[in-house]
C-alpha cells in the first residue's frame, strides 16, 4: 500500500468511526422512556446512570440530543475537565453550578442516606416573565451522590443521580446522571445525561444548560467552591 493513501485513510476511518456512534446513538431515539413512574429508586444506592455514556471523543467535548417518541427530550454530554474530580464534585454539592441563578432560587436540605456520601432535596423556584404576567415555577428535587471507586477523601469515580420529586405540573418529567471518573494525569472524565418532559423546554436547551454547567464546574477553584451546609 502507497504510503501516503494510508495516512489519508487515517481521517476517512476516524469519520466513520465517529458517525458509526452517531448512528448507535441516534438509534435511541426510538426507545420509548417510561412515564409511569420515577426514573431511579434513590431509597437504595444508586450506582449506575440513566443512561450508559456516550463516548469521549478527544480534544474537545461531545454533546448529542434529541426527542424519543413518547415527547420526552434528552441530552447528553461527555467532556474532561482539567480539575481534579474533588474539584467537581464539590461543585456539583453547590446547586448554584447547575442552574440559571439569573432567574432561580435554591434551599438545599442535607440528609442522611444510607449507601450515599451526600444526599440532597434542593427547593428550586424559577421565576418567568410571560408577556406582562410574573409567573413562579416551584418544584423540588431530590440528588444522591454514590461514590463507586475510592474513599470520600479520595474518591476515583462518583455517580450522581437526580429527579424531580414534587412542585409543578408545568414540568412532568425531569431526571438525570453525572458520571464523575478520576483520571491518572489529574484531569476529571464528566459525562452528563438529562431527560425532561416540561413546557417550553426542548432538548437543545438541556445541551446548551449541559454547555454552561461545563463552564461553571471549569472555573478555577476558589473558596466559593465549598459547598454550603
Amino acid at each position: 500500500m502507497h504510503p501516503g493513501r494510508r495516512d489519508a485513510s487515517r481521517p476517512l476511518l476516524l469519520g466513520a468511526a465517529v458517525g458509526l456512534a452517531a448512528t448507535l446513538l441516534a438509534a435511541r431515539t426510538a426507545l420509548p422512556a417510561d412515564l409511569t413512574g420515577p426514573c431511579f429508586d434513590l431509597r437504595g444506592r444508586v450506582v449506575e446512570p440513566l443512561s450508559p455514556p456516550i463516548p469521549l471523543v478527544p480534544g474537545h467535548d461531545h454533546h448529542v440530543f434529541g426527542t424519543y417518541p413518547s415527547g420526552v427530550s434528552w441530552a447528553a454530554g461527555r467532556a474532561v475537565l482539567d480539575v481534579p474530580i474533588e474539584s467537581v464534585l464539590a461543585r456539583l454539592l453547590d446547586h448554584r453550578n447547575v442552574k440559571d441563578m439569573t432567574r432561580t432560587t435554591l434551599q438545599t436540605t442535607v440528609l442522611d442516606r444510607p449507601g450515599y456520601i451526600a444526599f440532597h432535596l434542593v427547593d428550586v423556584v424559577v421565576t418567568l416573565r410571560v408577556l406582562f404576567l410574573k409567573l413562579t415555577v416551584p418544584w423540588t428535587e431530590a440528588w444522591g451522590y454514590a461514590l463507586v471507586e475510592g474513599v470520600p477523601q479520595a474518591p476515583r469515580r462518583v455517580v450522581v443521580s437526580y429527579q424531580k420529586v414534587a412542585g409543578t405540573g408545568h414540568i412532568e418529567r425531569q431526571c438525570g446522571s453525572y458520571v464523575l471518573q478520576a483520571r491518572d494525569d489529574g484531569t476529571t472524565d464528566l459525562s452528563l445525561y438529562e431527560e425532561v418532559k416540561a413546557d417550553r423546554r426542548s432538548a437543545e436547551d438541556t445541551r446548551n444548560m449541559h454547555r454552561g454547567i461545563l463552564v461553571n464546574l471549569r472555573r478555577p477553584p476558589t473558596l466559593a467552591d465549598i459547598p454550603r451546609k
